[in-house]
């Protein structure tokens, strides 16, 4: 009863993380622009005032242009990194072998990664784009790599004091 209890609220959780993707996804790029724009905006300002960077209002601005696309990516990243981690942890409940379960994880980020360009297709002013799809997978890649070694350090810990960990 509690491996099923498991594999349906990690699965709930993946799904609902997905629902959240996919409603990121579906604003029109005039909006999405203005909701990365304004937090960039915002970053610059608390930049400008905490080291005291004296930058005008048009610096400002520029300063904001100039970091939106990586922060949006940065974004994407981790919003796949985080999809990777949920993913993994519903297979955790149904494949035996490890390897398996950063396996499927990882293909169920990318295939999602994939569908979801091809829906950004179809919403005006966006499009859908093969670089994005390996900016998603490698942030999902960094998500489960980092679960990977915190698994590996976390476990030879427990070894040494005698604890198990599966």
């Amino acid at each position: 009863m509690k491996k099923q209890l498991y594999r349906i609220v990690t699965g709930i959780l993946a799904v609902a993380w997905m629902c959240l993707i996919f409603s990121f996804s579906n604003q029109p790029a005039t909006e999405s622009s203005k909701v990365s724009g304004g937090l960039c905006h915002r970053m610059v300002e608390r930049a400008n005032d905490t080291f005291h960077l004296d930058m005008t209002e048009k610096q400002q601005l520029a300063m904001a242009e100039k970091i939106e696309y990586p922060v949006r990516k940065a974004a994407h990243m981790t919003e796949y990194a985080i999809l990777g981690l949920l993913s993994f942890a519903f297979y955790r409940g149904i494949l035996k072998k490890e390897k398996r379960q950063f396996l499927a994880a990882l293909l169920t980020a990318a295939v999602y990664a994939a569908t979801d360009e091809f829906h950004q297709y179809f919403i005006p002013g966006r499009s859908a784009e093969v670089m994005d799809v390996c900016i998603d997978t490698l942030g999902a890649s960094i998500g489960l790599a980092i679960l990977f070694f915190t698994l590996k350090v976390v476990r030879k810990h427990c070894q040494k004091s005698k604890l198990t960990l599966q």
